[in-house]
């Protein structure tokens, strides 16, 4: 019995085995996986999929581990990043007869296949045509003919030709369908109409683009009273005049990628609005609480490169999410998706609003309390006046508007002012007097209610305590907004972001809410004022700088929230373009660029004329070029021109900032005079601006010509030195002497731009090879080689060309998480070169393709006459057979071979190789030579044949940018320009254009690599000048967002080379790998670096400090170097350090090569500024570089620990520092004239000098003139720009023709030099601060400063001598007891007479207000108290302001604990003294009465 049980349970068993067998192999489920497809694209096979039996998942290259798992694999290679490992991975899978099917692979190493021909083929046409259709029967066919099952599928159907329609919509009745497609816009409408979707006068808006699911966009578009217009291809609708039909009010482009020139101009015409909305590419909780948002190619791709095209709103709108399968797929994300709609609608209700009737709100900027307002290079109020004025005529209601400039700036001062925290007697009479806009508890609540999320509003309460918070208040509970209203224009201060606290130190892991006041404001302008636009006046304000994601941004992000579904545009300098894209991207601006101040000649030739003489007396008396020694009597006599030489530059005090000896004795060397020479060449050269740019008034006639003489002198004369060089005509000299440059190249260039500025119609082939001393047939060749550097070859010229045609594999289902077309990381290909691969799958892309488009392709990719009239030939003899033979053609599944098909295509498309062969060819090579020789030549002709369009642009631009402004107002489109200050980079002009960047993958670029390369070069044999000949073992770095878009990434370039690595670029010319330079080629150590990043670069360019990270690694491992390895020195020494401060060794081992450091919390900022400005809260620069590292400690080396802040690792990495390095790319600023040098370059050299003991070396690295690009030292830079600007009387004459924020820039430089003597005390001598004391105190040059500054703007004199005597008071200067007595005087009289302003320098130091009232007399001194305490206390009876103290209060806290016990112990004596003295009076007068 139990035998038989055990038969039958076997019997069982084996048949249950069998049915299993047997289920597996024809019944059970198909398991497709699918490698690196795009979201959207697999969405759109999900949803095909109508089989339970076939299952589909995602597999990521981390878990290559579970391919078997699976029936079927199919990999888009397109821009996959594997390692060896993993390709080795999904070979073996492949060999070990697992069904991969890779498509798109840019690198052939990637293209592993392992279906037979018939097969793949059959997939790829499925895939490549794209649709449900083809999705369903590809899945039905794996499960049949590779799968083998046949249980549960129906028959694939042959391959459903791609639809070529134009326009496209979802069917109404039967959403889950297929698209339904049309070929004609009057069709469509027809299908409008029949479905209650035509709306008569309704706005019309097209949507396009690969990037998004638009189906929930199309539906909410419509919904809310708009015809929305699908379309698949913008080109091909814009060339067929399908649009013209259409006539949109917007166009929604759903980017990856740029749309092109030609439809940027067809905007342009048309003035069609742009907007890019984005997909965040991942899941929406993932998105949410990164605290990136996007980097990488993906951003530039959806971001960057669309703002070419001059697109706006990049508007975090889809997004992903998982469906019950676990299959990501893309949504409109449902709250973000109400707010862009209504945007979108706002834009277009400007469109149709009349002007009228529309409410305009706009921000500017101001310091505190009396101070002006300020905008980069701009005199604000004029300007601000200027647009209001041309507002009201433009018809909109702006009322009361007054009848000049000044009288509304008096205004502001009274009713739109700003004040510190610690002006609470100023805050009383701005509430009774200033007219704010008082906001209930019950409107702000419900204002907050419908735009914060509740977590974000509880961290605001959190930081700021309930509404109405500590300031603006009434005793009521209402807060007020400082504003001016004009009708239906209302003016706003940007008010403080801040919560004006005390604390320096930043808490890491915080985000700092911003106050009530600051949200109050914009949420008023949305919900009280009702704005229909927002406007941001002058660069710039603190909205796009409020902390979290840097770009993408979520609805947790306050700027995001702050501007709402406002249309916004901001009034933005074009030399500060690196800052205007944190404002696009992080506030939503549309960008309306204006002009820099004018630029002209320093004019101080004349100061340094007697040393110039001098310096020629001691170079006639050299010996000439192999000359023999000088005689004794020779000898004596260059021995007195040197000494002359010595005495002239002493009594200059030139001998400081070129750091030479001065005694007298003892004459100069040859090269000492040299720099002496070229220093005082380049005072007279400097470049310089003139008097602040007022918005709609053109420069002075004299101003526009010395600006085009900036912008045209330099360029022609240093090409005409190049071209000498190439030829051997160049006397050595000429670069040694300045002045030989001087006379021989730039003089001739500027009589030429004098000449073409009379008439611009002199310029002529004939002329430039005259100018350039070249035949016409050298010119010609100059042309070819320039056309043939600039017109796109290869495999990216086809891309570029091809990408509206590409079929759905090649353009659906690329990789958009890398960026479209990425290659892998692993080739290592030249720029250009193309795989077998990639040209196979350029003829698939090509197939079908129309002789006249393909022709037109060919033209724009740069063909050859002979090549087109080729393939015109062969195009034409075979496109009626291949037309008719491609209309017939379908897949066959069982008859066709590979090589039979393979060779009808060939038929069909021969003319479509012979455009292959012509755009696949290898471009003609040329030398370095003659590539200089064409760049030279071609810098010649651009600047001459420009001379007259450069005059043009400055003369037109000041009308065109309030006509841009305008217009922007009205809901049109705002032409895109690059940025950068007209001298670098002429092509920003004309302004009034919205600014654009660059593609930060592709950096640094070819030149930028070059002139790195040449930088960090220049930086070591400086350093060997200064150090007897030795090297530096650590530089530090300082990376502006600035510097990296105008010159391409040269500081990144720097910083590898420094290391001894150089970029790997990828086909498509981005950099996306490393080489290391071997140790012989190099030729010197590797050097180490350290990299501190502005909030801004590390915002656009996060992949390039990646890089930085990975070349510290690479060159920390170098082995077998020649030299010493300073990179590997310094990482043994950082691990040292950290171990010794108590990490463990692996945590120090892995903090070791840390390198890349910023702001934490995602800061912008050192945040050290206002503590080096607040003097009495600080006694030693050692509590400065305290908190400059904890501030600046946050690490951006990698992906994996962004942001991470990890205690010690600044400063260790800041260990064996020599040098510190800051990039300065604009002529608009210097060290003196823009903070934040002080702040980022003086941070990290005081941060290194208190970590290290030293004072590292300070270099600038100048890329102003991009061609003649240098390194200069700190000290010498001051001096330059010292003596060209603030002690320059003719630019102080200049300056004086402006108002209040000329005179604010006095003071900038002022504070700026304090800031300077803190940071770095060896870069500011005692002379400096003398003579700005003669000049702005003394007025020893009869300008009439005191005069100037009384009637402009009296706070700026406030300022600065207030500024001054801190610096006198804390040691900084060694001023005499008269120049503190005079500053005291003038200081106090200016206070006095015109109120105080209220800086913190005037009103917030408590120990500077003791200094300068001890200096004054009684008298003045009382007076002075008084006005002071008028602004800083409330009345008695005034309102409750809150527990804030003042930051003196604050600052004396410690001292009142301290002296708190014995002042205690002093009463109490006095007490016991007082009742002792009591009793025995008492016992007197009972003895005397006794």
């Amino acid at each position: 019995m139990k035998k038989k049980q055990l038969l039958i349970g076997g019997g069982i068993a084996v048949i249950l085995l069998l049915l299993f067998g047997v289920w597996n192999l024809w019944f059970s489920a198909t398991k497709v996986a699918f490698i690196n497809y795009q979201v959207i694209s697999l969405g759109q096979i999900s949803k095909a999929n109508d089989n339970s039996f076939i299952k589909i998942s995602e597999l990521s290259t981390d878990d290559l581990n579970r391919l078997t798992s699976y029936d079927m694999i199919f990999i888009n290679a397109m821009g996959l990043r594997i390692t060896e490992e993993q390709r080795a991975q999904i070979q073996k899978a492949a060999d070990g007869g697992l069904p991969i099917l890779t498509t798109a692979a840019t690198n052939p190493a990637n293209k592993i296949i392992s279906l037979d021909s018939i097969q793949a083929d059959t997939l790829k046409h499925y895939l490549s045509n794209g649709g449900r259709r083809n999705y369903r029967s590809m899945l039905n066919y794996v499960r049949v003919y590779i799968d083998k099952k046949r249980f549960s599928v129906s028959e694939p159907e042959a391959v459903v030709k791609r639809a070529d329609d134009v326009l496209y919509h979802m069917n109404p009745k039967s959403p889950e369908d297929e698209e339904l497609g049309f070929n004609t816009v009057a069709g469509y409408n027809i299908f409008l109409q029949n479905n209650g979707l035509w709306k008569e006068n309704a706005p019309r808006i097209i949507v396009t683009g690969p990037m998004g699911e638009p189906s929930g966009l199309i539906a909410k578009l419509e919904e809310t009273g708009n015809m929305v217009y699908p379309i698949r291809s913008m080109h091909s609708f814009i060339q067929n005049h399908g649009i013209d039909s259409v006539r949109p009010s917007a166009i929604i482009n759903m980017a990856h990628g740029r749309m092109g020139d030609y439809i940027v101009d067809y905007l342009a015409k048309q003035n069609i609005p742009l907007f890019s909305p984005l997909n965040v590419n991942r899941l929406v909780e993932e998105w949410e609480s990164d605290k990136m948002g996007m980097n990488g190619g993906f951003m530039s791709q959806s971001i960057v490169t669309p703002e070419i095209d001059g697109a706006i709103r990049p508007f975090a709108l889809f997004g992903h999410y998982k469906d019950e399968e676990g299959l990501q797929r893309a949504y409109a994300i449902p709250e973000r998706l109400e707010t862009f709609v209504e945007t979108v609608n706002n834009y277009i209700t400007l469109q149709r609003k009349s002007n009228s009737e529309k409410r305009v709100a706009i921000y500017y900027y101001k310091g505190p309390g009396q101070n002006a307002l300020t905008a980069g290079g701009m005199e604000v109020v004029p300007s601000l006046y200027n647009l209001l004025q041309r507002m009201k005529r433009e018809g909109y209601k702006v009322d009361g508007l007054p009848t000049s400039p000044k009288e509304l700036e008096q205004m502001i001062q009274s009713q739109g002012a700003v004040f510190g925290p610690y002006a609470e007697g100023a805050f009383d009479r701005f509430m009774e007097t200033g007219k704010p806009e008082l906001i209930t508890k019950e409107q702000y609540e419900s204002w907050i209610k419908k735009s914060i999320r509740s977590d974000m509003y509880a961290e605001v309460v959190a930081a700021n305590g309930e509404f109405p918070g500590a300031y603006m208040t009434t005793s009521d509970g209402r807060l007020g907004v400082a504003r001016l209203q004009f009708g239906n224009v209302v003016l706003l201060p940007q008010n403080a972001a801040g919560s004006g606290d005390n604390a320096f130190k930043v808490v890491h892991g915080t985000n700092a809410a911003p106050p009530h006041t600051y949200i109050a404001s914009y949420l008023w302008t949305q919900f009280g004022f009702k704005a229909d636009a927002l406007i941001h006046f002058g660069t710039h304000g603190s909205l796009e700088f409020t902390p979290r994601k840097q770009v993408a941004l979520c609805s947790n992000d306050w700027s995001d929230r702050l501007v709402g579904a406002l249309p916004h545009f901001y009034i933005y300098s074009i030399g500060n373009v690196g800052e205007g894209m944190i404002a696009k991207r992080r506030s939503y601006a549309g960008l309306q660029s204006y002009l820099t101040p004018p630029f002209m000649e320093s004019s101080v030739r004349a100061i340094y004329r007697e040393l110039t003489e001098a310096v020629k007396t001691y170079n006639n008396l050299l010996p000439a070029d192999g000359q023999a020694v000088l005689s004794t009597g020779n000898k004596e006599a260059l021995n007195r021109a040197s000494l002359m030489v010595k005495k002239l530059t002493v009594k200059l005090g030139i001998h400081r900032e070129l750091g030479l000896d001065s005694l007298l004795t003892v004459p100069y060397a040859e090269e000492d005079i040299q720099r002496i020479e070229n220093f005082a060449e380049e005072l007279a050269n400097e470049k310089i601006t003139g008097q602040l740019y007022t918005m709609g008034i053109p420069y002075e006639p004299i101003r526009i010509t010395s600006s085009v003489y900036a912008m045209a002198t330099e360029p022609i004369a240093y090409s005409l030195l190049a071209l000498d060089k190439l030829r051997n005509r160049a006397d050595g000299q000429v670069e040694k002497h300045r002045t030989l440059f001087t006379q021989r190249y730039l003089e001739p260039a500027r009589d030429l731009v004098t000449r073409l500025l009379a008439d611009p119609s002199l310029v002529s082939d004939e002329l430039i090879c005259r100018i350039t001393g070249i035949t016409s047939d050298e010119l010609a060749k100059a042309h070819e080689i320039n056309k043939s550097r600039n017109t796109p070859q290869g495999m990216m010229a086809m891309m570029m060309a091809l990408a509206e045609e590409a079929p759905a594999e090649a353009k659906t289902h690329a990789d958009m998480s890398g960026g479209i077309m990425q290659a892998d990381q692993s080739v290592r290909s030249k720029r250009n070169s193309i795989s077998e691969s990639m040209k196979e799958k350029m003829k698939e892309i090509a197939k079908g393709m129309n002789p006249e488009k393909a022709m037109e392709l060919a033209k724009r990719m740069g063909a050859s006459p002979e090549a087109l009239k080729k393939m015109e030939t062969g195009m034409y003899k075979s496109h009626a057979v291949g037309m008719n033979t491609l209309a017939k053609d379908t897949v066959t599944m069982k008859t066709t071979s590979r090589g039979k098909r393979e060779k009808a295509d060939s038929d069909k498309f021969g003319g479509m190789e012979a455009m292959m062969k012509v755009m696949m060819s290898k471009k003609k090579e040329y030398s370095k030579e003659e590539i200089n020789f064409a760049l030279a030549v071609m810098e010649v002709e651009r600047t001459l044949k420009n001379v007259g369009n450069y005059k043009s642009a400055l003369l037109e631009s000041p009308e065109r940018e309030l006509t841009s402004m305008v217009n922007a107002l009205n809901g049109g489109y705002t032409q895109p320009s690059p940025g950068g200050d007209p001298i670098a980079n002429p092509n920003t002009l004309p302004t009034g254009r919205n600014l654009f960047a660059i593609n930060a993958e592709e950096t640094p670029s070819e030149s930028a690599w070059e002139k790195g390369k040449q930088l960090a070069d220049n930086t070591i044999e400086m350093y060997r000048r200064r150090h007897n000949d030795s090297i530096p073992r650590k530089v530090s770095y300082t990376l502006w967002s600035g510097e990296f878009i105008e010159t391409g990434g040269a500081t990144i370039a720097q910083v590898l080379y420094m290391l001894g690595v150089e970029p790997i670029r990828d086909t498509f010319g981005r950099v996306t790998d490393l080489r290391l330079i071997p140790s012989a080629e190099l030729g010197r150590p590797r050097i180490d670096v350290v990299v501190q990043t502005s909030g801004q670069l590390r915002d656009i360019a996060a992949s390039r400090l990646f890089l930085i990270n990975r070349a510290v690694e690479m060159a920390a491992n170098a082995k077998e170097d020649q030299f010493e390895n300073q990179v590997a020195a310094g990482v043994v020494e950082a691990e040292r350090v950290l171990i010794e401060k108590g990490l463990t060794p692996k945590e120090a081992r892995e903090m070791s090569t840390f390198r890349v450091f910023g702001g934490v919390n995602g800061n912008y900022g050192t945040g050290i500024q206002s503590m080096v400005q607040s003097g009495d809260r600080w006694e030693s620069e050692e509590e400065i570089a305290d908190v400059y590292l904890n501030n600046m400690g946050a690490f951006y080396g990698s992906e994996k620990n962004w942001e991470t802040v990890r205690q010690f690792a600044l400063e260790a990495a800041l260990t064996r520092t020599d040098a510190v390095i800051q990039p300065r790319q604009s002529n608009t600023w210097g060290a003196l004239s823009l903070d934040h040098v002080y702040e980022f370059m003086g941070g990290m050299n005081l941060a290194v000098r208190n970590v290290t003991g030293k004072d590292p070396d300070a270099y600038l690295s100048d890329y102003r003139n991009r061609n003649h690009m240098k390194m200069q030292e700190l000290k010498e830079a001051v001096g330059v720009e010292s003596r060209t600007t603030i002690l320059n009387p003719t630019y102080i004459k200049e300056k004086m023709k402006g108002g209040a924020s000329s005179a604010s820039e006095f003071a900038e430089v002022i504070t700026n030099t304090y800031g300077w003597n803190v940071m770095k005390p060896a870069a500011i001598d005692k002379e400096l601060w003398d003579n700005i004391y003669n000049v702005y105190v003394k007025d020893e040059l009869n300008l009439g400063v005191k005069q100037y500054f009384e009637q402009q703007n009296p706070a700026a004199l406030e300022e600065m001598t207030a500024v001054m005597l801190e610096s006198a008071r804390k040691g900084l200067w060694k001023a005499s007891e008269e120049q503190v007595t005079e500053l005291s005087k003038l200081h106090t009289e200016i206070v006095n007479t015109y109120r105080p302003s209220c800086s913190g320098f005037v009103c917030d130091n408590s120990k500077l207000r003791d200094f300068i009232a001890s200096k004054a007399d009684a008298q003045t001194a009382t007076q002075y108290k008084e006005n002071i305490s008028k602004i800083r206390e409330a009345k008695a009876s005034g309102n409750n302001k809150g527990v804030v103290m003042k930051k003196e209060e604050i600052n004396q806290t410690a001292e009142k604990q301290t002296n708190t016990l014995s002042n205690v112990a002093v009463g109490i004596a006095v007490i016991i003294v007082i009742l002792a003295l009591i009793l025995f009076v008492r016992k007197r007068r009972k003895n005397s009465q006794m």
